[in-house]
């Protein structure tokens, strides 16, 4: 990683205008998504190194972002918590065409190779959300080498696109070109608090390299490919290849149902618009996969929830998820219906 510059906090001339901040209207705060954007541009087109910490009652992540000097390449690295989920951790390198992530929890690794074409920043994206909750107005505080200090004790009326927080506390430093040095925010809203921390903690990277884990980054990572998965007569699942890659017939698909787990090999290549039926079997309750519907009295009926896990011989996770539905949906003589689970989201 190469640093164009050793300081936090570039110097900026003393005679600053407040006016010039992308966003700001006599002295107030009117257009996060204009600060937003002009700070995106800073820090893809100097490079920069940003801390990013959020706490909830939902979630609590943390995450350090190296970005090099003209969004070549970048680096994410995360850790934390989902609702009840189990610790993970999120190591992700990208370079203009090619995004290679590694996720951690529980003991293991799942590698993912990715299209680095269309790059999504959502740690920055974030912000504005945020930033749109609050009252910032222009404080009679300075922060040195020419920063603005903007500060919120309300939340915003103007922001309807979720419950109006009870409490919002917030202080924002940031440059008159718009590159945010610092956003700090404590906020209640329906009785529980999030806080949320950005910082600038290095303006100016020339590139990030390649972490050492990439060569180890299994081949098959790189299938791309989208699945749905549906009950049919609540008896037994249907999954479809909807889109993306060829899935190698060396492949293997998990499912979690009855109080039994089940293991069956794809036994052939998995293409775009095919069909294969899981279910299993009455007499050896072994996972059974076929390309016609199974005949209604040689199955274990699948019970609500389940789960689906689809894996290639490498060890890479190309789907998982899981459903729930209602036994009165279908009824059992209705061949080839089916009807909407209730579904969590997948890894697709």
């Amino acid at each position: 990683m190469g640093v164009l510059s050793g300081e936090t906090e570039p110097s900026e001339p003393t005679n600053v205008s407040t006016e010039q901040v992308p966003g700001v209207t006599n002295g107030t705060l009117s257009n996060a998504s204009a600060l937003v954007e002009a700070n995106r541009n800073a820090v893809t087109a100097d490079g920069a190194i940003l801390q990013i910490n959020e706490s909830s009652a939902e979630m609590d992540i943390d995450a350090r972002l190296v970005i090099g000097a003209g969004f070549a390449t970048h680096r994410l690295s995360a850790s934390g918590t989902v609702g009840d989920t189990q610790s993970t951790a999120i190591d992700q390198w990208s370079n203009e065409t090619t995004q290679f992530v590694r996720t951690s929890a529980g003991g293991q690794s799942n590698y993912r190779v990715l299209d680095g074409s269309e790059e999504r920043l959502t740690s920055l994206s974030a912000i504005e959300g945020f930033l749109s909750v609050g009252e910032f107005t222009v404080a009679n505080q300075t922060a040195g080498d020419g920063l603005i200090v903007l500060t919120a004790d309300s939340a915003s009326d103007a922001d309807t696109s979720m419950p109006a927080a009870e409490r919002f506390d917030g202080r924002l430093v940031v440059t008159e070109t718009g590159q945010i040095h610092s956003l700090s925010v404590t906020l209640t809203r329906g009785g529980e608090q999030v806080s949320y921390e950005y910082r600038l903690r290095q303006a100016g990277v020339e590139s990030v390299s390649k972490p050492d884990w990439v060569a180890n980054v299994p081949s098959g990572a790189t299938v791309q490919a989208q699945f749905a998965v549906d009950v049919e007569n609540d008896s037994y699942l249907s999954l479809t290849h909807t889109e993306g890659d060829v899935v190698p017939r060396t492949a293997t698909v998990r499912v979690d149902s009855n109080g039994t787990t089940g293991t069956v090999s794809l036994n052939s290549s998995l293409t775009a618009g095919a069909t294969r039926y899981l279910y299993f079997d009455g007499s050896t309750q072994d996972l059974r996969i076929s390309t016609e519907r199974p005949q209604q009295d040689t199955i274990s009926p699948v019970t609500s929830p389940a789960s689906v896990q689809i894996t290639t011989d490498g060890g890479v996770v190309l789907h998982s998820s899981s459903m729930g539905w209602g036994s009165e949906s279908v009824s059992a003589g209705s061949t080839g219906s089916s009807h909407e689970p209730t579904r969590s989201p997948s890894t697709d």
